[in-house]
Protein backbone atom coordinates (compact mmCIF):
# COMPACT_ATOMS: atom_id res chain seq x y z
CA UNK A 1 0.00 0.00 0.00
CA UNK A 2 1.54 2.98 -0.90
CA UNK A 3 1.68 6.03 1.67
CA UNK A 4 -1.17 8.04 0.20
CA UNK A 5 -3.56 4.89 0.51
CA UNK A 6 -2.60 4.83 3.63
CA UNK A 7 -4.18 7.98 4.70
CA UNK A 8 -6.64 7.27 2.32
CA UNK A 9 -7.78 4.27 4.26
CA UNK A 10 -8.11 6.08 7.63
CA UNK A 11 -10.10 8.68 6.36
CA UNK A 12 -12.52 6.57 4.63
CA UNK A 13 -11.64 2.60 4.98
CA UNK A 14 -13.40 0.26 7.03
CA UNK A 15 -12.69 2.06 10.74
CA UNK A 16 -12.39 -1.13 12.96
CA UNK A 17 -9.76 -2.94 10.71
CA UNK A 18 -7.80 0.54 9.68
CA UNK A 19 -7.71 0.98 13.51
CA UNK A 20 -6.72 -2.38 13.96
CA UNK A 21 -4.25 -2.94 11.71
CA UNK A 22 -2.25 0.56 12.30
CA UNK A 23 -2.47 -0.16 15.99
CA UNK A 24 -1.09 -3.27 16.31
CA UNK A 25 2.72 -2.20 15.02
CA UNK A 26 2.35 0.74 17.27
CA UNK A 27 1.35 -1.55 20.21
CA UNK A 28 4.04 -4.40 19.07
CA UNK A 29 6.45 -1.13 19.08
CA UNK A 30 5.44 0.29 22.67
CA UNK A 31 6.24 -3.44 24.16
CA UNK A 32 9.58 -3.55 22.57
CA UNK A 33 9.65 -0.11 23.52
CA UNK A 34 9.03 -1.26 27.34
CA UNK A 35 11.07 -4.19 26.92
CA UNK A 36 14.21 -2.22 26.61
CA UNK A 37 13.71 -1.07 30.30
CA UNK A 38 12.84 -4.28 31.38
CA UNK A 39 15.57 -6.17 29.45
CA UNK A 40 18.07 -4.22 31.40
CA UNK A 41 16.74 -4.97 34.70
CA UNK A 42 16.07 -8.59 34.14
CA UNK A 43 19.96 -8.88 32.96
CA UNK A 44 21.20 -6.80 35.94
CA UNK A 45 19.01 -8.47 39.05
CA UNK A 46 19.24 -11.85 37.48
CA UNK A 47 23.34 -11.84 36.84
CA UNK A 48 24.85 -8.63 37.65
CA UNK A 49 23.43 -8.41 41.25
CA UNK A 50 20.82 -6.20 43.64
CA UNK A 51 23.54 -3.50 44.25
CA UNK A 52 23.19 -2.60 40.39
CA UNK A 53 19.35 -3.73 40.21
CA UNK A 54 19.18 -0.95 42.78
CA UNK A 55 21.06 1.83 41.02
CA UNK A 56 18.74 1.15 38.21
CA UNK A 57 15.91 0.86 40.46
CA UNK A 58 16.70 4.33 41.59
CA UNK A 59 17.34 5.72 37.69
CA UNK A 60 14.37 4.81 36.76
CA UNK A 61 12.08 7.58 38.05
CA UNK A 62 14.58 10.01 36.30
CA UNK A 63 14.98 8.09 33.08
CA UNK A 64 10.97 8.00 32.91
CA UNK A 65 10.62 11.91 33.32
CA UNK A 66 13.20 12.52 30.40
CA UNK A 67 11.49 9.95 28.31
CA UNK A 68 8.14 11.31 29.10
CA UNK A 69 9.34 14.98 27.59
CA UNK A 70 10.64 13.09 24.56
CA UNK A 71 7.76 10.91 23.33
CA UNK A 72 5.44 13.28 24.53
CA UNK A 73 6.99 16.71 22.39
CA UNK A 74 7.04 13.97 19.49
CA UNK A 75 3.39 12.92 19.94
CA UNK A 76 2.39 16.38 20.19
CA UNK A 77 4.03 17.29 17.22
CA UNK A 78 3.07 14.21 15.56
CA UNK A 79 -0.49 15.55 15.88
CA UNK A 80 0.06 18.78 14.06
CA UNK A 81 1.77 16.75 11.52
CA UNK A 82 -1.41 14.02 11.15
CA UNK A 83 -3.65 17.22 11.09
CA UNK A 84 -2.07 19.10 8.29
CA UNK A 85 -1.66 15.24 6.13
CA UNK A 86 -5.18 15.10 6.98
CA UNK A 87 -6.03 18.52 5.31
CA UNK A 88 -3.53 17.42 2.32
CA UNK A 89 -1.28 20.87 3.49
CA UNK A 90 2.20 19.11 2.60
CA UNK A 91 4.02 22.02 1.90
CA UNK A 92 3.72 23.59 5.96
CA UNK A 93 4.30 19.60 6.80
CA UNK A 94 7.48 19.98 5.68
CA UNK A 95 8.30 23.18 6.87
CA UNK A 96 7.09 21.70 10.53
CA UNK A 97 9.12 18.23 10.29
CA UNK A 98 12.23 20.39 9.19
CA UNK A 99 11.85 22.63 12.19
CA UNK A 100 10.87 19.96 14.42
CA UNK A 101 14.09 18.04 13.20
CA UNK A 102 16.52 20.80 13.85
CA UNK A 103 15.03 23.04 16.58
CA UNK A 104 14.31 20.00 18.96
CA UNK A 105 17.72 18.17 18.71
CA UNK A 106 18.91 21.41 20.24
CA UNK A 107 16.59 21.39 22.65
CA UNK A 108 17.23 17.41 23.76
CA UNK A 109 21.38 17.90 23.65
CA UNK A 110 20.83 21.16 26.10
CA UNK A 111 18.28 19.24 28.14
CA UNK A 112 21.22 16.22 28.45
CA UNK A 113 23.94 18.95 29.47
CA UNK A 114 21.40 20.39 32.60
CA UNK A 115 20.44 16.15 33.09
CA UNK A 116 23.97 15.08 34.01
CA UNK A 117 24.67 18.75 36.22
CA UNK A 118 21.68 17.53 38.31
CA UNK A 119 20.95 13.92 38.31
CA UNK A 120 23.39 13.27 41.34
CA UNK A 121 21.85 15.82 43.36
CA UNK A 122 18.20 14.26 42.75
CA UNK A 123 19.17 11.07 43.94
CA UNK A 124 20.69 12.45 47.38
CA UNK A 125 17.66 14.61 47.41
CA UNK A 126 15.32 11.42 47.45
CA UNK A 127 17.89 9.77 50.46
CA UNK A 128 18.92 7.11 48.31
CA UNK A 129 21.91 5.28 49.53
CA UNK A 130 25.28 6.42 48.15
CA UNK A 131 26.53 2.69 46.76
CA UNK A 132 23.06 2.41 45.34
CA UNK A 133 23.86 6.63 44.00
CA UNK A 134 27.21 5.35 42.12
CA UNK A 135 25.86 2.48 40.47
CA UNK A 136 22.67 5.04 39.28
CA UNK A 137 25.28 7.68 38.13
CA UNK A 138 27.18 4.82 36.26
CA UNK A 139 24.09 4.34 33.99
CA UNK A 140 22.60 7.34 33.47
CA UNK A 141 25.77 9.24 32.14
CA UNK A 142 25.79 6.71 29.49
CA UNK A 143 22.06 7.07 28.71
CA UNK A 144 21.98 11.11 29.13
CA UNK A 145 24.83 11.15 26.27
CA UNK A 146 22.68 9.05 23.99
CA UNK A 147 19.94 10.80 24.66
CA UNK A 148 19.87 12.68 21.37
CA UNK A 149 19.37 9.28 20.13
CA UNK A 150 16.20 8.33 21.51
CA UNK A 151 14.91 11.63 20.49
CA UNK A 152 15.84 10.88 17.02
CA UNK A 153 14.59 7.73 17.04
CA UNK A 154 10.95 8.83 18.82
CA UNK A 155 10.29 11.91 16.27
CA UNK A 156 11.11 10.09 12.95
CA UNK A 157 8.88 7.10 14.61
CA UNK A 158 6.06 10.04 15.26
CA UNK A 159 6.45 11.42 12.07
CA UNK A 160 6.23 8.45 9.88
CA UNK A 161 2.70 6.99 11.76
CA UNK A 162 1.51 10.62 11.19
CA UNK A 163 1.80 9.48 7.64
CA UNK A 164 0.34 6.48 8.30
CA UNK A 165 3.45 4.38 8.09
CA UNK A 166 3.11 2.31 11.82
CA UNK A 167 5.22 -0.86 10.12
CA UNK A 168 8.62 0.66 9.33
CA UNK A 169 9.42 2.07 13.32
CA UNK A 170 8.14 -1.64 14.70
CA UNK A 171 10.18 -3.56 12.26
CA UNK A 172 13.25 -1.41 13.55
CA UNK A 173 12.47 -1.45 17.06
CA UNK A 174 11.82 -5.04 16.74
CA UNK A 175 15.08 -5.93 15.55
CA UNK A 176 16.78 -3.45 17.54
CA UNK A 177 15.19 -4.72 20.72
CA UNK A 178 16.65 -8.35 19.78
CA UNK A 179 19.98 -6.61 19.46
CA UNK A 180 19.43 -5.25 22.68
CA UNK A 181 19.09 -8.20 24.19
CA UNK A 182 21.85 -10.23 23.26
CA UNK A 183 24.39 -7.03 23.64
CA UNK A 184 22.91 -6.72 27.12
CA UNK A 185 23.88 -10.46 28.07
CA UNK A 186 27.42 -9.81 26.38
CA UNK A 187 28.64 -6.38 27.83
CA UNK A 188 27.05 -6.90 30.83
CA UNK A 189 28.08 -10.52 32.14
CA UNK A 190 30.16 -11.88 29.44
CA UNK A 191 32.56 -8.94 29.23
CA UNK A 192 31.85 -7.96 32.52
CA UNK A 193 31.42 -4.43 32.26
CA UNK A 194 28.29 -4.30 34.76
CA UNK A 195 25.92 -2.13 34.96
CA UNK A 196 27.70 0.49 32.55
CA UNK A 197 27.70 -2.17 29.52
CA UNK A 198 23.58 -2.82 29.95
CA UNK A 199 23.81 1.50 29.37
CA UNK A 200 26.05 0.97 26.20
CA UNK A 201 24.23 -1.34 24.85
CA UNK A 202 20.79 0.64 25.02
CA UNK A 203 22.51 3.78 23.13
CA UNK A 204 23.87 1.61 20.98
CA UNK A 205 21.09 0.20 19.61
CA UNK A 206 19.44 3.40 20.10
CA UNK A 207 21.88 4.74 17.44
CA UNK A 208 21.36 1.52 14.87
CA UNK A 209 17.67 2.48 15.48
CA UNK A 210 18.13 6.28 14.42
CA UNK A 211 20.48 6.25 11.72
CA UNK A 212 18.14 3.44 10.30
CA UNK A 213 15.07 5.34 10.24
CA UNK A 214 16.81 8.44 8.27
CA UNK A 215 18.08 6.81 5.48
CA UNK A 216 14.64 4.93 4.89
CA UNK A 217 12.72 8.49 5.29
CA UNK A 218 15.67 9.69 2.98
CA UNK A 219 15.43 7.35 0.42
CA UNK A 220 11.68 5.52 0.33
CA UNK A 221 9.45 8.43 2.38
CA UNK A 222 9.62 11.29 -0.07
CA UNK A 223 7.13 13.45 1.83
CA UNK A 224 9.49 13.68 5.29
CA UNK A 225 13.05 13.58 3.01
CA UNK A 226 15.21 16.50 4.29
CA UNK A 227 16.75 19.09 2.26
CA UNK A 228 20.19 19.49 1.35
CA UNK A 229 19.55 22.70 3.69
CA UNK A 230 17.18 22.05 6.21
CA UNK A 231 16.28 24.99 8.15
CA UNK A 232 14.39 26.27 11.31
CA UNK A 233 11.82 27.95 9.77
CA UNK A 234 10.96 30.91 12.67
CA UNK A 235 6.67 30.92 11.82
CA UNK A 236 6.55 27.68 12.40
CA UNK A 237 8.55 27.91 15.93
CA UNK A 238 5.45 29.22 17.93
CA UNK A 239 3.06 25.93 17.10
CA UNK A 240 5.47 23.48 16.89
CA UNK A 241 6.23 24.52 20.64
CA UNK A 242 2.81 24.54 21.66
CA UNK A 243 1.72 21.39 20.47
CA UNK A 244 5.64 19.66 21.66
CA UNK A 245 5.07 21.68 24.94
CA UNK A 246 1.66 20.36 25.60
CA UNK A 247 2.16 16.80 24.73
CA UNK A 248 5.47 16.69 27.05
CA UNK A 249 3.69 18.13 30.01
CA UNK A 250 1.13 15.87 29.81
CA UNK A 251 3.96 13.41 30.00
CA UNK A 252 5.95 15.42 32.65
CA UNK A 253 3.59 15.46 35.35
CA UNK A 254 2.81 12.22 35.30
CA UNK A 255 6.37 11.22 35.45
CA UNK A 256 7.32 14.44 38.13
CA UNK A 257 4.37 12.78 40.14
CA UNK A 258 5.99 9.63 40.64
CA UNK A 259 9.12 11.05 41.21
CA UNK A 260 7.82 12.79 43.90
CA UNK A 261 6.12 9.49 45.15
CA UNK A 262 9.43 7.99 45.37
CA UNK A 263 11.09 10.61 47.31
CA UNK A 264 8.55 9.43 49.96
CA UNK A 265 9.46 5.96 49.64
CA UNK A 266 12.64 5.81 52.24
CA UNK A 267 9.82 6.88 55.39
CA UNK A 268 7.36 4.16 54.11
CA UNK A 269 6.55 1.80 56.49
CA UNK A 270 6.86 -2.13 55.81
CA UNK A 271 3.09 -2.74 56.46
CA UNK A 272 1.86 -5.17 54.30
CA UNK A 273 5.17 -6.93 54.21
CA UNK A 274 6.49 -10.01 56.04
CA UNK A 275 9.94 -9.07 56.28
CA UNK A 276 12.41 -7.47 58.26
CA UNK A 277 16.60 -6.66 58.10
CA UNK A 278 19.20 -4.38 57.04
CA UNK A 279 18.49 -3.91 53.45
CA UNK A 280 14.32 -4.47 53.59
CA UNK A 281 13.68 -0.75 53.02
CA UNK A 282 16.10 -0.81 49.45
CA UNK A 283 14.21 -4.19 49.00
CA UNK A 284 10.87 -2.89 49.35
CA UNK A 285 11.62 0.55 46.91
CA UNK A 286 13.21 -2.17 44.68
CA UNK A 287 9.67 -4.33 44.65
CA UNK A 288 7.33 -1.24 44.27
CA UNK A 289 10.16 0.15 40.85
CA UNK A 290 9.88 -3.58 39.41
CA UNK A 291 5.82 -3.22 40.25
CA UNK A 292 6.16 -0.15 38.21
CA UNK A 293 7.72 -1.64 35.33
CA UNK A 294 5.17 -4.27 35.10
CA UNK A 295 2.67 -1.47 34.85
CA UNK A 296 4.25 0.57 32.54
CA UNK A 297 4.51 -2.58 30.27
CA UNK A 298 1.04 -3.70 30.67
CA UNK A 299 -0.23 -0.12 30.13
CA UNK A 300 2.23 0.25 26.85
CA UNK A 301 -0.80 -1.64 25.01
CA UNK A 302 -3.50 0.69 26.27
CA UNK A 303 -1.43 3.40 25.14
CA UNK A 304 -0.50 1.91 21.74
CA UNK A 305 -4.37 1.90 21.21
CA UNK A 306 -4.78 5.37 22.07
CA UNK A 307 -1.57 6.37 19.60
CA UNK A 308 -3.55 4.56 16.77
CA UNK A 309 -6.63 5.92 17.65
CA UNK A 310 -5.41 9.78 18.03
CA UNK A 311 -3.72 9.56 14.44
CA UNK A 312 -6.71 8.29 13.28
CA UNK A 313 -8.98 11.23 14.41
CA UNK A 314 -6.67 14.25 13.74
CA UNK A 315 -6.12 12.83 10.38
CA UNK A 316 -10.49 12.69 10.02
CA UNK A 317 -10.55 15.89 12.28
CA UNK A 318 -8.09 17.67 9.80
CA UNK A 319 -10.26 16.80 6.53
CA UNK A 320 -13.75 18.00 9.14
CA UNK A 321 -15.09 14.10 8.79
CA UNK A 322 -16.64 14.99 12.44
CA UNK A 323 -19.15 10.92 12.34
CA UNK A 324 -15.97 9.11 11.67
CA UNK A 325 -14.33 11.06 15.07
CA UNK A 326 -16.46 9.80 16.81
CA UNK A 327 -16.33 6.47 14.94
CA UNK A 328 -12.65 5.76 15.72
CA UNK A 329 -13.27 7.04 19.38
CA UNK A 330 -15.87 4.15 20.53
CA UNK A 331 -13.65 1.78 18.79
CA UNK A 332 -10.38 2.87 20.58
CA UNK A 333 -12.97 2.96 23.63
CA UNK A 334 -13.83 -0.75 23.64
CA UNK A 335 -10.58 -2.44 22.41
CA UNK A 336 -9.20 -0.48 25.68
CA UNK A 337 -11.48 -1.99 27.78
CA UNK A 338 -11.70 -5.26 26.52
CA UNK A 339 -7.34 -5.12 27.11
CA UNK A 340 -8.17 -4.03 30.96
CA UNK A 341 -9.86 -7.24 31.49
CA UNK A 342 -6.86 -9.00 30.91
CA UNK A 343 -4.73 -6.41 32.69
CA UNK A 344 -7.24 -7.25 35.58
CA UNK A 345 -6.99 -11.25 35.40
CA UNK A 346 -3.01 -11.29 35.07
CA UNK A 347 -1.98 -9.00 38.06
CA UNK A 348 -4.57 -10.86 40.14
CA UNK A 349 -3.67 -14.54 39.36
CA UNK A 350 -0.05 -13.88 38.91
CA UNK A 351 1.70 -10.84 41.02
CA UNK A 352 4.33 -12.89 42.00
CA UNK A 353 5.57 -14.65 39.07
CA UNK A 354 5.25 -10.96 36.98
CA UNK A 355 7.98 -9.81 39.61
CA UNK A 356 9.81 -12.94 39.52
CA UNK A 357 11.06 -12.05 35.82
CA UNK A 358 13.08 -9.15 37.16
CA UNK A 359 14.71 -10.97 40.65
CA UNK A 360 14.43 -13.65 42.66
CA UNK A 361 15.10 -11.89 45.98
CA UNK A 362 12.46 -12.91 47.92
CA UNK A 363 11.67 -9.71 49.62
CA UNK A 364 11.48 -7.39 46.27
CA UNK A 365 8.84 -10.64 45.09
CA UNK A 366 6.85 -10.05 47.73
CA UNK A 367 6.46 -5.72 47.94
CA UNK A 368 6.51 -6.13 44.04
CA UNK A 369 3.46 -8.33 44.16
CA UNK A 370 1.80 -6.18 46.89
CA UNK A 371 1.69 -3.83 44.45
CA UNK A 372 0.63 -5.54 41.18
CA UNK A 373 -1.76 -7.33 42.98
CA UNK A 374 -3.63 -4.33 44.76
CA UNK A 375 -3.49 -2.52 41.58
CA UNK A 376 -4.90 -5.15 39.42
CA UNK A 377 -8.63 -3.78 39.55
CA UNK A 378 -7.65 -0.31 39.68
CA UNK A 379 -5.90 -0.40 36.12
CA UNK A 380 -9.63 -0.53 33.97
CA UNK A 381 -9.52 3.43 35.21
CA UNK A 382 -5.78 4.42 33.39
CA UNK A 383 -7.42 2.06 30.05
CA UNK A 384 -10.84 4.57 30.17
CA UNK A 385 -8.50 7.84 30.84
CA UNK A 386 -5.86 6.98 28.27
CA UNK A 387 -8.52 6.70 25.42
CA UNK A 388 -10.49 10.11 26.74
CA UNK A 389 -7.03 11.61 26.20
CA UNK A 390 -6.35 10.18 22.75
CA UNK A 391 -9.48 12.08 21.73
CA UNK A 392 -8.68 15.34 23.11
CA UNK A 393 -5.00 14.92 21.09
CA UNK A 394 -6.27 13.91 17.84
CA UNK A 395 -8.05 17.54 18.11
CA UNK A 396 -4.54 19.03 19.02
CA UNK A 397 -6.26 20.23 22.31
CA UNK A 398 -2.92 19.07 24.07
CA UNK A 399 -3.54 21.79 27.23
CA UNK A 400 -6.39 19.29 27.76
CA UNK A 401 -4.65 16.54 28.21
CA UNK A 402 -2.17 18.15 30.04
CA UNK A 403 -4.72 19.70 32.38
CA UNK A 404 -6.45 16.27 33.24
CA UNK A 405 -3.13 14.64 33.54
CA UNK A 406 -1.81 17.11 36.03
CA UNK A 407 -5.12 17.31 38.14
CA UNK A 408 -4.57 13.77 38.39
CA UNK A 409 -1.00 13.85 39.15
CA UNK A 410 -1.50 16.38 41.95
CA UNK A 411 -3.97 14.06 43.76
CA UNK A 412 -2.11 10.94 43.69
CA UNK A 413 0.88 12.54 45.02
CA UNK A 414 -1.20 14.70 47.75
CA UNK A 415 -2.90 11.36 48.95
CA UNK A 416 -0.01 9.29 48.69
CA UNK A 417 1.81 11.65 51.09
CA UNK A 418 -1.12 10.72 53.70
CA UNK A 419 -1.33 7.14 53.26
CA UNK A 420 1.75 5.67 52.47
CA UNK A 421 2.74 6.88 56.35
CA UNK A 422 -0.38 4.26 57.68
CA UNK A 423 -0.66 1.39 54.29
CA UNK A 424 2.76 1.57 52.88
CA UNK A 425 2.44 0.32 49.43
CA UNK A 426 -1.11 -0.01 49.20
CA UNK A 427 -1.32 3.95 50.24
CA UNK A 428 0.17 4.29 47.08
CA UNK A 429 -2.03 2.27 45.33
CA UNK A 430 -5.38 3.69 46.72
CA UNK A 431 -3.83 7.01 45.84
CA UNK A 432 -3.48 6.44 42.54
CA UNK A 433 -6.61 4.59 42.38
CA UNK A 434 -8.58 8.00 43.64
CA UNK A 435 -6.51 10.41 41.18
CA UNK A 436 -7.40 8.08 38.31
CA UNK A 437 -10.91 7.93 39.46
CA UNK A 438 -11.44 11.76 39.67
CA UNK A 439 -9.51 12.01 36.38
CA UNK A 440 -12.46 9.73 34.26
CA UNK A 441 -15.23 11.33 36.17
CA UNK A 442 -14.53 15.01 35.24
CA UNK A 443 -12.62 14.23 32.18
CA UNK A 444 -15.40 11.75 30.64
CA UNK A 445 -18.44 14.53 30.69
CA UNK A 446 -16.02 17.27 29.35
CA UNK A 447 -15.34 14.80 26.01
CA UNK A 448 -18.99 14.75 25.73
CA UNK A 449 -19.34 18.22 25.92
CA UNK A 450 -16.58 18.35 23.70
CA UNK A 451 -18.26 16.29 20.79
CA UNK A 452 -21.68 17.72 21.01
CA UNK A 453 -19.74 21.27 20.61
CA UNK A 454 -17.51 19.49 17.21
CA UNK A 455 -20.99 18.14 15.90
CA UNK A 456 -22.40 21.74 16.23
CA UNK A 457 -19.68 23.78 14.70
CA UNK A 458 -20.28 20.95 11.79
CA UNK A 459 -23.95 21.34 11.33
Amino acid sequence: MSKSNKTQAILSGKAYPVLITFALPIICGNIFQQLYNVVDAIVVGRYIGDLPLAGVSAASPIMDVLYGIIVGGTVGVGTLLSQLNGAGNHTRLRKVHETMLLGGSLFILALSVISLLSARWILQVQDTKPAVIEESMKYLTLIFLGLILNYLYNYFASALRSCGDSRTPFIVLLASSVLHAGLDLLFGWVFRWGIRGVAVSTVSCQLLSAVFLFVYIQKKFPLLAVGRKPRIERSEIRPIAAFAFAGALQQIVVQLGRLLIQGMLSEMPLTGLNFTGENAKTNMVTGYNMGMRVENFLISITSGISAAGSVCIAQNFGNRNIPRVRRFFLLTMMTSLIYACFIFALCSLFPVQLIGIFSRNAQVLEAGALYTGTMAAIYFLPCFNEILQSFFRGLGRLKTCAFFSAFQVVIRVVLSALLIPHYGIKGICYAVGIGWLLMALFEGPFALYTYRHLEQSKG
